[in-house]
């Protein structure tokens, strides 16, 4: 059996599908019509070119045949595989007034339908077709040999159409081999396109060595220069809103990375449940969606998203400014250059990113993942832009993205007046800030409850 890709009109705008096909392969004896057709040999003229009129095996035939000289031919002697044998007969069938007698093949496809066989014979693991040895493009045996080397014809019809080739294998078989890239058809687990995970792991190992590096010198620079001791001031930075959207959203992108992975390599990851992980991805996804939909609503209503706009008046300088302190100042153990606020809680460098994170890789990696989920649902609407064989890479791009974000966010968080302190603010709603520019300290404020928050 074979899962051929069958749709109702190649070529057209309806998508390729998958769907089980036998593929029956025969080989047949054809001759030259008058006017230049092949037509298959009547079964009467192989007869006779095999056999006398008494029934028994010509001469020269059973001579030929005969591999074990008991002068009588069984089935697995009856064999064309020689050109001998073939030029043999050949040319008894040309004795008898058929013009260029020659052995043609041919693979027709038949569909496999309801009633045909019931469930239990059919696979329920993903990991048998979503795999590096995926049974969608596995080769499959056409035939032990091919008679005289003759390579088959792929038949197919409006609605079934091959997707590989056929070869011949180090044994001799006869081997049809899939293709999905012919028909532009992505497996995932299955396909894989080298350079986008090379490009992502690239950005993700180099986005480690600097952390690294950048770390590694911070701890040089503090053993070495005189301690900054700041003026600090506790702030109520971060109402509860702020503190759920931001854990909700962590914990569910670190979750779809994860889950993401084992959906992409699920051979290497076989310890976990395919079909499982895929629905807890869906369910992250859609999480995730709604999670930035409220977050959007709260930002536009309370006026926050001022926080992530970046004011064109000087914002280069800033940039420049925060950029220098990052590459230089944070190992004099010079004070931050931006007062926090709660009304400015981001730097110029936060700013930006965090635009282009909100605004472009957020919403793109949604996008991406919706009309994934949705390819069987809206097949047109994802084909119109690629489908799978584009979505999928890009898909993953982006998510190497996010992981090389967060792998720089979670360090940038260490840069305040301790390690500590930024994950403290995000978890408490109180931040420790630097006090600078000349700006009086306040008393802290007393607690207040979540109602008065809120």
């Amino acid at each position: 059996m074979n899962l051929s890709f069958c749709n109702g009109k190649m070529g057209g705008a309806n998508p390729a599908v998958l769907a089980p096909h036998n593929l029956i392969t025969a080989f047949y004896w054809v001759y030259q019509e008058a006017d230049g057709s092949p037509r298959p040999v009547p079964e009467r003229d192989l007869i006779a070119a095999y056999f006398t009129s008494d029934g028994a095996y010509h001469p020269e035939v059973l001579a030929l045949f005969d591999s074990n000289g008991d002068q009588r031919l069984v089935d697995n002697e009856l064999r064309l595989d020689s050109d001998e044998k073939v030029s043999l007969i050949a040319d008894k069938l040309a004795a008898q007034g058929l013009d260029q007698p020659r052995i043609q093949g041919d693979v027709q496809p038949y569909a496999i339908n309801h009633t045909v066989t019931n469930g239990r014979f059919a696979t329920k693991e993903c990991q048998d077709c979503h795999t590096a040895d995926s049974r969608v493009t596995r080769p499959l045996v056409l035939a032990s040999y091919a008679p005289a080397g003759t390579t088959p014809t792929l038949l197919g019809n409006a609605q079934t159409s091959f997707s590989g080739q056929v070869t011949t294998g180090a044994d001799g078989q006869l081997l049809y081999t899939p293709d999905t890239a012919n028909l532009n058809i992505y497996v995932i687990g299955y396909d894989r396109l080298w350079w986008v995970n090379g490009l992502g792991a690239g950005l993700f190992v180099l986005t480690m060595l600097g952390i690294f590096a950048h770390g590694g010198l911070r701890v040089l620079s503090a053993r070495q220069n005189a301690p900054h001791q700041p003026a600090l001031e506790r702030v109520y930075m971060y109402t509860v809103y702020e503190r759920f959207w931001h854990w909700l959203q962590t914990a569910a992108i670190l979750l779809l990375l994860f889950t993401g992975l084992i959906i992409h390599k699920p051979d290497v990851f076989g310890l976990f449940s395919f079909p499982l992980v895929v629905q807890v991805h869906n369910v992250l996804g859609f999480l995730l969606l709604a999670n930035a939909a409220l977050s959007l609503f709260y930002h536009l209503d309370s006026g926050e998203i001022q926080q992530y706009l970046p004011r064109p008046a000087g914002f280069f300088d800033q940039a420049f400014e925060q950029a220098k302190f990052y590459l230089q100042g944070i190992f004099r153990n010079e004070p931050h250059p931006f007062e926090k606020t709660p009304d400015r809680k981001l730097n110029p460098l936060q700013q930006i990113t965090y635009f282009a994170i909100l605004n472009v890789l957020l919403p793109l990696q949604i996008i991406t993942g919706v009309l994934m989920w949705g390819v069987q649902r809206w097949p047109n609407v994802a084909e119109a832009i690629g489908g799978l064989r584009f979505l999928n890479p890009f898909h993953t791009l982006i998510a190497w993205l996010f992981a090389s974000f967060i792998l720089l966010h979670v360090y940038l968080a260490t840069t305040g007046h301790k390690p500590t302190a930024g994950i403290e603010a995000m978890m408490l709603g109180w931040d420790e800030v630097e006090v600078t520019h000349g700006r009086e300290s306040i008393p802290p404020h007393p607690p207040v409850t979540n109602e008065e928050i809120i």
